[in-house]
């Protein structure tokens, strides 16, 4: 899973370096939180060298009660889409794409669960008509564990969906009845990052 398979856009990631710029440390103090579980973090395969999603890092300041720098608190356009539907994956991908989101595609919640876990997206787009997907469930998780308090969620709704409070009350933040609809998409998608 060498080269283009790799998902990993360096605007998400910092090295030991930038990280210890942003809180005006040496970096050897960033190795040393890296190491005592402080702060998470990854290594590089070969080289050792460590690499931190920018996620973990303004969780790790706010956690610490230290200042968030402006462009990382707003650097989070990460965003999960799970989905089978080809219409929704393909339409979804490029419409989020296109309002500037770097957008990773999980077809099972096994698959979506990892992704969730190794990089918090910001928004997780939940397609409710996938079958084997218990969207309930899935909601349920991430509002009953606080590190996925920020991330936010849509819910694309089964067709002829009638009772949409049901969603909300489960802990969808927004809901899609249209998923081909994609002007509604950009903007929830929008709305949703920006608050």
């Amino acid at each position: 899973m060498l080269g283009g398979n790799n998902k990993m856009n360096e605007l998400h990631v910092l090295t030991t370096g930038e990280a210890a710029r942003y809180c005006g440390v040496n970096f050897r103090t960033v190795i040393r939180w890296i190491e005592r579980g402080q702060l998470k973090a990854y290594k590089l395969p070969g080289r050792g060298d460590h690499r931190i999603c920018v996620e973990d890092f303004v969780g790790f300041l706010r956690d610490n009660a230290m200042p968030v720098p402006n462009e990382l608190a707003t650097a989070s356009r990460k965003l999960l889409l799970l989905a089978g539907d080809p219409e929704l994956t393909g339409a979804g991908r490029q419409v989020l794409q296109q309002t500037g989101c770097e957008v990773d595609v999980a077809g099972d919640s096994f698959t979506a669960g990892t992704m969730i876990a190794a990089c918090k997206p910001a928004l997780l787009l939940l397609d409710a008509n996938l079958r084997g997907v218990d969207v309930f469930q899935i909601l349920d998780h991430l509002h009953s564990h606080s590190e996925y308090a920020n991330v936010r969620t849509l819910v694309v709704l089964p067709a002829g969906e009638r009772d949409q409070q049901r969603w909300l009350d489960a802990g969808a933040d927004a809901l899609l009845t249209q998923p081909g609809d994609r002007a509604e998409l950009a903007a929830k998608v929008k709305l949703l990052l920006e608050n």
